[in-house]
């Protein structure tokens, strides 16, 4: 298990370990810790004798992998980091980039996005469209991601990013910055692999894209063109968006090379979660196991809220400053994801004795440290100063030497 240990670059002392909570009974749990951008880096630990059945079957499939979003932990996995053809799913990692672009106002519904003639000649899933037509980026987007249309993923990353050149690299940044290894050549990424791995990170991006999400439930459309062409109707792949509750998507792909791919999310109550299949024998086979792999995720964990952004987990007393102590709260909200193998688990706060002015708020003054019942490190976050302690000067204690005087007289 890999925890990253920070180092703080204020104050000195002796650190004491101050126990906030402990022994907290979370139903039968083993726990995960999330701090929604603070680091915290944890892998799955499971004692293998208290694991549940196996989702799939040795055998169904080239790879599989099953994460939480939030956290990005894995709950299971096989073959999950070796790259493998993976069909129209490389299409995902530009839908990515295009679904950022509307986020981020590089691309507005009513925008009119023109169609290439390398767009218009994609092969594999497309919306149909042709070199040369017009229409709404919205109504692009709605086929971009309810069908995974190339033609569609094509012609919105071009304009949102102004030539080919430039959005492939756009891509390939974005990709590196979720950990995602890649040196796509053209916008779709034909013909490139992925590990399960990397479209479990690909999918969390998607599922947190507010433009992502506005369509990725949807199951059957119509889109219309102005070429004169008919109506296009759009069929969702992806059975589970109507077949498994909670599904928010993501994508499928097949080839003869790729088998029948899949990367699939859903969300229940607080809990959400990123199944991928790779190199199913059959598109049934695809859809069942990734309906496990769900299954075993919900049946298995839920997340679980221990504390808030800002919550105080102690003070600590300052030298050389008015301010005689200081406030050491949680960077960030703290989220468990627990499953029914252990039964306890502490929180605890590791603060100094003492720190030294001056001290800005934000400053890392402590961790909080979560523990397993057998006392394990699950996870480390960052305790950090709820204000600033002032180096106190010689008319600071002048004053306050008046101060007390005037207090006696």
């Amino acid at each position: 298990m890999f925890i990253k240990k920070d180092t703080y670059g204020v104050g000195t002392g002796r650190l004491r370990k101050l126990r906030v909570l402990s022994a907290i009974i979370v139903g039968c749990c083993v726990l995960f810790i999330n701090t929604a951008g603070v680091a915290a880096n944890v892998s799955a630990n499971t004692d293998s004798e208290k694991k549940p059945p196996e989702p799939i079957a040795a055998g169904e499939v080239s790879a599989a992998l099953l994460a939480e979003v939030e956290t990005g932990r894995v709950v299971y996995e096989y073959n999950s980091e070796e790259k493998l053809p993976a069909a129209g799913l490389t299409r995902l990692a530009a839908m990515v980039s295009v679904c950022e672009g509307f986020d981020e106002g590089r691309l507005k519904p009513g925008d009119a996005v023109s169609v290439s003639e390398k767009a218009a000649g994609i092969g594999g899933t497309t919306a149909f469209l042709k070199a040369g037509e017009q229409m709404d980026a919205e109504t692009m987007l709605l086929a971009a991601v309810m069908i995974n249309a190339g033609d569609a993923t094509h012609s919105l990353a071009l304009a949102a990013a102004g030539s080919e050149s430039a959005a492939v690299q756009g891509i390939n940044a974005r990709m590196a910055e979720i950990g995602v290894e890649t040196d796509f050549s053209e916008i779709c990424g034909a013909g490139e692999k992925l590990s399960a791995s990397e479209l479990a990170k690909i999918g969390a991006a998607l599922t947190a894209s507010e433009s992502y999400r506005k369509f990725g439930t949807k199951f059957y459309e119509k889109i219309e063109h102005n070429t004169g062409a008919g109506a296009t109707e759009l069929a969702n792949p992806n059975k589970l968006v109507k077949q498994y509750s909670g599904c928010i998507g993501v994508g499928t792909g097949s080839s003869t090379e790729a088998g029948y791919c899949g990367v699939f999310a859903a969300k229940r109550g607080n809990t959400a979660f990123i199944a991928v299949v790779l190199g199913a024998k059959t598109s049934g086979t695809r859809f069942d196991c990734g309906s496990a792999l769900l299954d075993y995720g919900f049946a298995s964990f839920r997340s679980v809220e221990i504390n808030k952004k800002g919550d105080l987990f102690g003070q600590v007393a300052v030298n050389g400053s008015m301010r005689r102590s200081i406030g050491a709260v949680a960077e960030s909200n703290v989220t468990l994801l627990v499953s029914v193998s252990d039964t306890a688990y502490s929180l605890n706060a590791e603060l100094a004795e003492c720190l030294e002015a001056p001290i800005t708020t934000g400053d890392k003054i402590g961790r909080l440290i979560v523990t397993d019942s057998k006392g394990v490190v699950l996870a480390d976050v960052a305790l950090i100063a709820d204000g600033n302690a002032e180096k106190a000067v010689f008319a600071d204690y002048l004053k306050l030497i008046s101060t007390e005087w005037i207090k006696k007289v």
